[in-house]
């Protein structure tokens, strides 16, 4: 086995003696591809690092020729074919229902997969109990001694981590007996080329004392600190892999145009000694193992399949191409009891999906119609011409029995108030009407003009034949005119659960208050159906939730926002003698002046209930924020790891950052930095704000997986607020979790060692691929629809 896998290393030409060195100087500078990690394509530049594996940085998330080798392998073993990146793959879900295990504190995996409900994070610390969590909830795990059941994960991940043990044996052991059958581990350790023949120790163990047999060598580890190698691999892993219980194949899978010959991917796979084979993710959702949640149903066709549509992760069906309002009406309608044999229906812009349904139900009774006839093709129903500012008139009183469109009204040419009150006309009494319309800001803006331009159309209300983009507020007051008093707004938490909504793929910005996606009813003559449902449910939990406050000061209580109440009890604030240390206020905004006030105006102009700040610093910023209104409440999202307290001295110190702390003595500034060594950057920054305690939810994680957190528990975030990392994810994230959120930031004006505007390049071109507008003011920036 050593003879074969040593011919297969060697290259046949001269140039396989080469020296790694020799191999590095001769590899390319630069290449064109697509990262496997994050998906970016463009030019990845060769950079100053010595060994090829930790070169070729991706533009966008910044992750090496190591990291993306592996992420490659990941994609063969669990893409299906249907994804080119990690980002892809999580995107389409293709390995939500897979148990994860990686020892890592850090990485692309790491950053990834927290949001997995079956990846386990471990770390070695020797003071801790094996199984326990750390403080920041990673569990204590040495890989010689495992404390996991057998058959327990479908892959285990480690990056150039098992050359730091000294029982390697014990350790690949422990990892094939956790892993299922056919379970692979994925892993890199540093190799020369061609690879050595023989296994080396560099440390043996004498009477329980650590000795050198080589030089010492370290590698930084994931804590930060200095970690000692123990052990040289060679091709003799293959045999003991075999001796074990698996297999194992070497993988070199680097795009660069001469290869990175030291780079080698391990590919570890556990044989089963049944004849079971890892089992596939389909056949385990048919049996029932996945969660009812994690299975997603279009409520119009029962179909399992959606699809990206317009930006939007799964917004659509992939089979009746039904959307999210469409499949939102469609629940209602079925919940509300509309759904009824010889109703006399009035179906505007009709969709295919409730065409079928009402048109089995009332037969002739059912009249689909649209202002524009020819873009139908149906041999099902006839769809007539309506033309709504003109036709109304010619219809009886009390004609219909129920009336319903969706994201009509932003297209007539006339006034929205008298077309209303002619639907209400033909209305028959205790008759229903249900209708959806677009939103942007909270006060409606038109324009019946016939001189306006398409493209100023499409710029001011969204598309090219629209005559108006409605308002979260302005829609309140012309319902109550056009059709009385009370709540026309359907919530659905209020009648569905949160499962339900999951399932239909019905995002969380819909399930409470006003969005594009919400559906407003009425009943002639009665109270609306929702209503009733929310009436018959006085003092259940659901009632007792809509009553919950949180109160922030002697004379304000505010509604708690669905989602909060979990996330405020799983992210509780430090224990800090609040009383002892007086606040203080440091922003990084050029003291003042970094533009932050075309962030408060979206604030006030979508009245903003909910935000997220990703980065928090030591809360300067946070604190402009909430003093904007008194009813928003302030998601913050900061690691808060490390000390920054020698950042701080520093900044008094350099000219370029001395701005920020202009309004602070140097007596103030080294109060600062002894408070963060004393009791850290958390505690320290919760003090700054703990006059907003009620209203400032921390969530100590990295971002973009913390906002994926946020996602699954189902948080209605508004507005997102990004100031960390200089990259595209933490965008990418937030609009493919948040799409109706308003998204702004900060970092406009800064440059990288090059001199380079890294976020105003990722922001350019995400704005061009999503159709966004682009409003910025010194270092802040806003992306505003079109």
């Amino acid at each position: 086995m050593i003879e074969r896998l040593a011919r297969i290393s060697a290259l046949a030409s001269e140039d396989s003696i080469m020296t790694v060195q020799e191999l590095d100087a001769s590899e390319t500078t630069a290449f064109w591809g697509q990262c496997s990690i994050c998906g970016h394509e463009g030019q990845f530049e060769r950079g100053t690092e010595k060994s090829a594996r930790e070169a070729y940085a991706c533009p966008n998330c910044r992750f090496t020729t190591r990291w993306r080798d592996q992420a490659s392998i990941i994609l063969d073993e669990f893409g299906r074919g249907q994804a080119m990146s990690l980002a892809g793959l999580m995107k389409a879900g293709l390995i939500n229902d897979l148990s994860i295990l990686e020892p890592a504190l850090r990485g692309p995996f790491a950053q990834r997969f927290q949001s997995l409900p079956n990846y386990t994070q471990t770390y070695f610390w020797p003071e801790l109990a094996l199984g326990e969590l750390s403080p920041q909830g990673v569990r204590n795990e040495d890989l010689t001694r495992l404390t996991f059941d057998d058959n327990s994960f479908d892959l285990v991940l480690s990056s150039d981590v098992m050359e730091h043990l000294f029982d390697i044996e014990a350790a690949f052991r422990e990892t094939l007996r956790v892993l299922k059958p056919g379970g692979v581990h994925i892993f890199t350790i540093p190799n020369d080329f061609p690879f050595p023949d023989k296994t080396q120790k560099r440390v043996a163990i004498v009477d329980g004392a650590e000795v050198p047999i080589k030089p010492e060598v370290y590698h930084n580890s994931g804590d930060g600190s200095k970690c000692l190698v123990y052990t040289d691999y060679g091709a003799d892993l293959v045999d003991m892999i075999e001796e074990l219980g698996g297999t194992l194949s070497l993988v070199r899978r680097s795009p660069i145009p001469k290869a990175a010959r030291t780079n080698l991917t391990f590919v570890m796979r556990k044989v089963s000694t049944d004849g079971t084979t890892r089992q596939p993710r389909r056949l385990k959702q048919a049996q029932g193992d996945l969660n009812g949640a994690d299975l997603l149903k279009c409520p119009i066709c029962d179909s399992t399949q959606f699809e990206d549509f317009n930006g939007r992760v799964n917004a659509r069906c992939s089979s009746c191409r039904a959307v999210e309002r469409n499949r939102m009406m469609w629940m209602i309608l079925d919940r509300l009891g509309a759904f009824k044999p010889g109703l006399r229906v009035l179906h505007m812009a009709p969709e295919l999906g409730l065409v079928r349904k009402f048109k089995s139900l009332s037969g002739d009774d059912y009249h689909a119609t649209d202002f524009d006839v020819e873009r139908y093709s149906s041999n099902f129903v006839k769809i007539r011409k309506l033309d709504l500012c003109t036709d109304l008139a010619a219809i009886p009183d009390e004609s219909y029995d129920l009336i319903l469109h969706s994201h009509v009204l932003e297209h007539i040419p006339c006034s929205v108030p008298h077309v209303l009150s002619e639907l209400d006309r033909i209305l028959a009494p205790g008759g229903l009407h249900f209708l959806s319309v677009p939103f942007r800001g909270t006060t409606t803006t038109e324009d019946l003009s016939p001189d306006l331009s398409e493209a100023e159309r499409k710029k001011r209300f969204g598309q090219e034949d629209h005559m108006r983009i409605f308002g979260t507020e302005s829609i309140v007051e012309l319902l109550r005119d056009a059709w009385g008093e009370g709540k026309h707004l359907v919530e659905p938490i209020e009648i569905f659960s949160r499962d339900e909504l999951r399932a239909a793929v019905i995002p969380t910005n819909a399930w409470h208050g006003i969005s594009s996606h919400s559906i407003f009813h009425y009943r002639k003559g009665g109270l609306p159906p929702a209503m009733e449902i929310v009436a018959q449910r006085t003092g259940s939990e659901a009632e007792a939730a809509s009553r919950t406050t949180i109160v922030t000061d002697e004379t304000s209580q505010i509604p708690l926002l669905h989602g909060l109440e979990a996330l405020r009890r799983d992210n509780p604030w430090p224990e800090f003698p609040y009383e002892e240390h007086a606040p203080f206020h440091l922003a990084l905004d050029s003291n003042g002046d970094g533009g932050r006030e075309i962030i408060l105006n979206q604030i006030l102009e979508y009245d903003v209930k909910l935000m997220v700040e990703v980065g928090c610093f030591l809360g300067g910023s946070a604190l402009h924020w909430l003093g904007t209104k008194p009813d928003l409440h302030l998601i913050g999202v900061d690691p808060w790891e490390n000390s920054w307290a020698r950042y701080v001295e520093d900044m008094a110190k350099d000219p370029s950052m001395s701005r920020h702390v202009a309004h602070i003595s140097d007596v103030e500034v080294a109060r600062i930095a002894d408070l963060i060594r004393q009791f850290g950057n958390f505690a320290v920054t919760m003090n700054n704000l703990r006059r907003h305690k009620d209203r400032f939810t921390p969530v100590r994680r990295f971002s973009p997986e913390a906002l994926q957190y946020l996602s699954d528990r189902s948080v209605p975030v508004e507005l997102i607020y990004i100031d960390a990392f200089k990259h595209r994810a933490d965008l990418d994230a937030a609009y493919a979790l948040f799409p109706d959120a308003v998204l702004c930031g900060d970092d406009w004006l800064w440059p990288d060692e090059t001199g380079e505007f890294v976020m105003q390049t990722a922001i350019k071109e995400f704005a061009h691929e999503h159709g966004f507008d682009i409003e910025d003011k010194r270092q802040s920036w806003v992306l505003r629809r079109r």
